[in-house]
């Protein structure tokens, strides 16, 4: 009786274990998302961004940030505005990514975005520090 050697080949690793599916599924619906978006003609929108894609581990709900080139001032009207696709960009999720589950689609915009920009309006604020041309306290030269 023949003995199978036994491999010392580790098993190999594909692409999916090394990026979780929740993962893949939040960069799937970026595009799907984003894709969607491009094909509405609505003024209320302008120029949105689809910044990321977070899906509850169930499924149950995609929470979809997204940036404006807008103030703060339009953000309910691009709310309401995103609202009234809503059904139909979760439509478009459940035939595109063919889940057997389609979530349902929450819009916000994202915070990190937000934050970003109201950092450089800080700093856009602050005066200039003005360099001297004496050497700094504390710092011996000799």
């Amino acid at each position: 009786m023949a003995r199978k050697s036994k491999s010392t080949r580790k098993p190999r690793q594909t692409a999916a274990k090394r990026y979780p599916r929740t993962a893949r599924l939040n960069t799937l619906l970026q595009q799907i998302v984003a894709d969607f978006l491009k094909t509405v003609d609505d003024d209320r929108l302008g120029f949105i961004t689809v910044t990321g894609v977070e899906v509850d581990s169930d499924l149950n709900r995609a929470q979809v940030f997204i940036s404006t080139m807008d103030d703060e001032d339009g953000d309910d009207e691009t709310l309401e505005a995103l609202e009234e696709y809503r059904k139909a960009v979760q439509a478009e999720v459940g035939r595109s990514a063919r889940l057997r589950k389609t979530p349902t689609v929450v819009f916000g915009f994202d915070p990190g975005v937000r934050a970003g920009a109201r950092i450089e309006q800080i700093l856009a604020s602050l005066e200039p520090v003005q360099e001297t041309d004496e050497p700094s306290q504390g710092v011996d030269h000799g």
